[in-house]
């Protein structure tokens, strides 16, 4: 298939595509597949995950750190989990005795994260079909491609708009682990990739920040915190976890990994950053 003018070869059966993870096994072989219908390889998401994936990798600094990080018994919670390349990534990762949940409200992204679950016989994810926000409500999700997705279209103004809006449960971060029965006390691992909501799901999960057991937050500071209301939520939230005793951090670079350093709230970097308490060591 032809992604981004660069032409990839991927395995496909029955309308479905099979991209090997770049994530290897100790023999060298993907530690996962990324299943997708071919239908949707031309979505602009899509065609950014597969590209990078297929070539230099889908966002090394942040799938190395993560493969850093966890160990066994950690549970890793994927909020904006798409088609699952971190939920399968955490699940599969070699320490073992990993379990994920996985939050994605879009019902086709839902559909095909399902779909990976089931066809890498991962027993040890739990899937979510809701959002994560502030509260509990029933709210519209406003969606411009696969990967660009959010509640009330909250970091996505002006952009192109796909669709009607869906409507979908929100759910909050604290009363979901309640409902799950998360065994209080496990150390927990956050990614959270809501296109300009994040704020609102640091909200909801106050008694789990404040609890102590959150070791690491992935977060995306994304267009939508450039200015204004957006701007001022994102300074907000980092403040709020500051005073939970979270650092931050961002990469260097998008595709290359390396050293990190300290990210400021009121710089202009656009890219995800890695929000730790002291304990953990990221530098």
């Amino acid at each position: 298939m032809m992604t981004a003018d660069i032409e990839i070869n991927l395995r496909t059966a029955n309308g479905w595509a099979e991209l090997p993870s770049s994530v290897k096994q100790a023999d060298g072989t993907p530690r996962f597949h990324l299943n997708f219908p071919v239908a949707l390889a031309d979505d602009q998401g899509a065609r950014h995950l597969i590209t990078s994936e297929a070539t230099h990798g889908y966002e090394p600094p942040t799938r190395n750190l993560i493969e850093h990080i966890l160990r066994p018994g950690d549970l890793f919670i994927d909020v904006g989990a798409h088609w699952g390349f971190f939920t399968m990534q955490a699940a599969t990762h070699p320490s073992g005795e990993i379990d994920v949940i996985a939050f994605e409200p879009e019902l086709m992204n839902a559909t095909v994260l399902t779909e990976n679950v089931a066809r890498n016989k991962l027993a040890n994810v739990t899937v979510v079909c809701a959002a994560c926000g502030h509260q509990a409500e029933l709210a519209p999700l406003v969606t411009n491609s696969t990967m660009g997705h959010s509640i009330r279209g909250v970091g996505l103004p002006g952009r192109a708009l796909h669709g009607p809006m869906k409507w979908v449960s929100v759910v909050t971060l604290d009363t979901a682990l309640v409902n799950l029965r998360v065994r209080a006390g496990r150390r927990l691992i956050l990614k959270i990739d809501a296109e300009g909501f994040e704020p609102n799901v640091v909200a909801g999960a106050r008694a789990l920040l404040e609890g102590g057991h959150v070791a690491l937050i992935v977060w995306e500071r994304g267009n939508g915190f450039a200015e204004g209301t957006g701007r001022a939520a994102m300074v907000e939230m980092t403040a709020y976890l500051d005073a939970c005793g979270f650092r931050h951090f961002r990469p260097q670079s998008y595709t290359d990994d390396g050293p990190l350093v300290a990210f400021d709230p009121q710089s202009d970097y656009v890219g995800n950053v890695f929000s730790c308490l002291p304990a953990l060591p990221l530098t």
